[in-house]
């Protein structure tokens, strides 16, 4: 389940109705309910507030629990976060915060004067539409500039295409607009995943990862794998 879905049943065990659970963190009513249709975030004070109000282990309030999501590197930072003090915890949860919405922000188009364009990164490692790309290193680095009609509203950032397992939505050199989601995409949408180390671009289904060319045999989830979803498709670059 999603985080708004896990929150919502974890509320409900503890017997807690919205208002209940508003007054507890010191929010309105409206806040809270934000929190578990999805159209508001809890920061990572209010995150920790809600774990031990409902007394539930973060990796099931989150939705993590036994998806293979949380690295050994991931669990060392954990462990170096438990030894703060107040004053540590504060300034490492400002800078997490500030980071994580300059990350969630989607790009705005600027103006040079003469026309609106949008400045967007571009990861330089294609991922994959066929049997995957190595991500050792996912950093990107190419900016591009591009009119601003041309860039979906909620692109946070683009990726580019090698192979032709999703044809004929996405061709080997497309260049496709990603929008970060805080969980994962629903079943059916194409998104982009890191399985193991490695890039692709794939349709979710039910515990697989589908190629829409016919040719390629859908690619099964395990337990034991090492899943992400750095986020949803939104289409191609189209001149």
């Amino acid at each position: 389940m999603s985080f708004p879905e896990q929150l919502k049943s974890a509320r409900m065990a503890a017997g807690l109705t919205q208002a209940e659970m508003a007054s507890e963190l010191g929010v309105d009513k409206t806040t809270y309910s934000g929190y578990e249709t999805g159209r508001r975030q809890p920061d990572v004070n209010r995150l920790r507030q809600l774990i031990d109000l409902l007394d539930v282990p973060a990796d099931e309030l989150l939705g993590t629990k036994g998806a293979g999501t949380v690295t050994p590197e991931e669990l060392g930072q954990l462990r170096k976060y438990r030894l703060l003090d107040l004053h540590g915890r504060d300034l490492v949860d400002t800078i997490l915060q500030k980071e994580y919405e300059r990350m969630a922000s989607p790009i705005e188009p600027e103006s040079d004067g003469e026309r609106w364009v949008t400045h967007i990164n571009c990861y330089d490692l294609a991922v994959s539409a066929g049997t995957g790309e190595p991500w050792a290193d996912p950093a990107y680095k190419t900016r591009l500039e591009i009119p601003g009609e041309l860039v979906p509203k909620h692109a946070h950032f683009c990726v580019r295409v090698n192979g032709d397992s999703m044809e004929p939505a996405y061709r080997d050199g497309d260049i496709v607009f990603v929008e970060r989601v805080e969980d994962c995409v629903r079943e059916g949408e194409i998104g982009i995943f890191f399985l193991n180390g490695d890039g692709y671009i794939k349709q979710l289904g039910h515990r697989e990862l589908i190629s829409l060319n016919s040719k390629y045999k859908p690619i099964e989830l395990h337990d034991y794998d090492t899943l992400w979803c750095q986020g949803r498709a939104l289409g191609k670059l189209t001149i």
